[in-house]
């Protein structure tokens, strides 16, 4: 079985913006560590690193580091929260967030009733119904996909509306930890279940369970084909990827090092693994399935539910030799020998290594410095039952100086960009599947490289700098921006609050001048003022009266913004000014 074959689109119809290794060109910028006692002052955009560059404030570096973004709202939120200084609301913030189930979050829940079909549909009903009907009738293709588009548009609403950033930002990363190729073979019917029931469900839990949910689940073993792993012919592809991607890591694979040569650390574990291991563990994976699966579940009257089912005719129940420890089957525990494997694996501080070092390179540093993985690593290896292990891990990682004192060691990938600037506009539209407006939205995003679910191999799309700094990458995401800051439903109303957000900031229509307009959104957009240079010329295009003839005029003369036509549009080009200001390396740095 292929499992990257584009199995929905055609390739022109699976355009995606191409990758790019062009060198590191954004700058780093390292803090002497925040004091809990430091004021207000000292916070704010007046620091500047020693280029001259200047600096968010507290808020904005934290809520872009650890969410989606800052606005208003949520500043207002965290500044009622306990604590003297900007710094201490901010560790209450932490808190708040990694206890998402304390968080009134149903104006975004609400959304999800709107037109939504799948949300709560069970495994087996997603399966019946979306995947292979019991009477094995005909479902039409749109309506098969429909879990997995739903997911997306889920996926995107709850990123700019919902009050759990942290939790959405979490999602997102064990998605990527654990990736599936959504257009692989059967894994559109079952994406529901496999973003609620094994990555949600999991998010700030505990790994080792969120491991097995994952190796239970039906778009993990179609996409790398266990679903099949039969003893006569055992399949190496989720065996492979269960050390190498999911726990133990490529670092510490050893080749084909003889088994016994491995190692040792100073608890007697061996340090990594071979090629024998792997071999091992497709053999210890064999019979772990779901109904559906085989051809024998729908013959004779068998109806298939989609549901996890160990074939016991499949399994291999010889002892299994891997990283140095004996597995054995037991006939009163058949999923036993496995079971074993994923404890070892959890608790290996390999894996713990692993999974530190990822999570401080998405929120400190593409380098993160080592103190801050050992601390996560600490606290990951040492929990490794907790049922809160993550939240224990990320609030090791979210309150140490690395991540409270860092900015501009990242950039935004497209969806990050694109969220943060939706959540700037106040972007109300609320993704309903049965608007068509939410498939053009879609298609179009599809452009940015970086297309939810959308990463054909194992590993997850790549959160490095490097990796998102080509143009066609930058400009393909600006443009879907630039499109969103427009966008009008059928009755020529903006999905966007940003022309009544300006009136409002500037009550006084005297106020609303290109300078005073220009200013305001890009302190809001990115948490500082505006270099002269980029103020220069974005106030000079909002100074424009006539688009035909564009000339910059006096920027302290009030425009009329209730006024969009011919020749200045006044309101388009607010649209544009904000859109813009998304371009710049201060939005996009985090």
């Amino acid at each position: 079985m292929n499992i990257y074959k584009r199995k929905y689109y055609t390739e022109s119809e699976m355009v995606l913006a191409e990758k790019s290794n062009i060198p590191d060109g954004f700058s780093s910028h390292q803090f002497a560590p925040i004091k809990r006692n430091q004021s207000a002052h000292n916070n704010r955009a007046e620091s500047a690193n020693s280029a001259g560059s200047q600096i968010p404030n507290i808020f904005h570096r934290a809520f872009s580091k650890m969410g989606y973004g800052a606005t208003p709202e949520l500043i207002a939120h965290v500044q009622t929260l306990s604590g003297a200084t900007d710094n201490d609301k901010i560790l209450s913030y932490i808190d708040e967030q990694l206890n998402p189930n304390s968080i009134d979050d149903s104006a975004a829940q609400t959304n999800l009733t709107q037109g939504y079909q799948t949300l709560n549909k069970t495994r087996m009903e997603l399966y019946q119904q979306h995947s292979r009907r019991p009477d094995e009738g005909e479902i039409e293709w749109d309506f098969r996909i429909l879990p997995g588009r739903e997911t997306f548009y889920a996926s995107f609403m709850l990123a700019i509306q919902s009050k759990r950033q942290l939790f959405e930002i979490m999602a997102d990363f064990w998605h990527n930890h654990f990736n599936v190729y959504m257009d692989g073979d059967g894994i559109q019917p079952m994406f529901v279940h496999y973003d609620r029931d094994v990555i949600r469900n999991n998010t700030l839990g505990n790994f080792r369970q969120m491991l097995e949910d994952v190796t239970r689940s039906n778009c993990m073993l179609d996409y790398l084909g266990n679903a099949y792993n039969n003893k006569d012919a055992p399949n190496e592809n989720f065996a492979r990827e269960l050390l190498e991607l999911h726990t133990i890591s490529a670092k510490n694979y050893l080749g084909h090092m003889p088994a016994a040569d491995v190692p040792l650390d100073a608890q007697g574990r061996k340090v990594g693994y071979v090629e024998a291991d792997v071999v091992e563990m497709a053999r210890a994976l064999t019979g772990w399935s779901y109904s559906g699966a085989d051809w024998w579940d729908y013959q004779n009257g068998n109806i298939a539910t989609g549901e996890f089912l160990f074939r016991d005719d499949w399994h291999d129940e010889g002892s299994k030799e891997i990283m140095g420890n004996t597995f054995t089957f037991d006939q009163n525990n058949k999923l036993k020998d496995m079971q074993d494997i994923l404890d070892m694996l959890a608790e290996h501080p390999a894996t713990a290594e692993f999974l530190a070092t990822k999570m401080c390179k998405r929120f400190i540093s593409d380098n993160p410095p080592q103190s801050i993985i050992d601390a996560v690593k600490q606290t990951l290896h040492q929990n490794w039952q907790a049922p809160d292990q993550i939240k224990l891990a990320m609030e090791t990682l979210l309150k140490s100086p690395e991540f409270m004192n860092t900015w501009g060691e990242k950039i935004k990938r497209p969806f990050e960009r694109t969220v943060a600037s939706m959540r700037q506009m106040g972007f109300t539209y609320d993704f309903d599947p049965t608007n068509e407006h939410s498939s053009w939205m879609f298609w179009e995003f599809r452009n940015t490289g970086q297309n939810l679910f959308h990463w054909t191999s194992p590993n997850g799309y790549p959160d490095t700098k490097a990796a998102w700094l080509s143009a066609s990458s930058i400009m393909s995401t600006w443009r879907f921006m630039q499109w969103m800051a427009r966008f009008r439903d059928d009755n020529d109303n903006t999905y966007n609050d940003v022309l009544n957000m300006t009136l409002n900031q500037f009550p006084n229509a005297n106020d609303r001048t290109a300078n005073n307009i220009v200013n305001y959104w890009f302190e809001r957009a990115c948490g500082m003022s505006p270099n002269s240079n980029t103020q220069d010329k974005l106030a000079n295009f909002m100074s424009y009266d006539d688009t035909s003839d564009p000339q910059g005029t006096d920027r302290n003369t009030p425009i009329d913004l209730s006024n969009n036509d011919w020749p200045g549009y006044n309101q388009e080009r607010l649209f544009a000014v904000v859109s813009t200001i998304f371009l710049t390396s201060e939005f996009n740095y985090r």
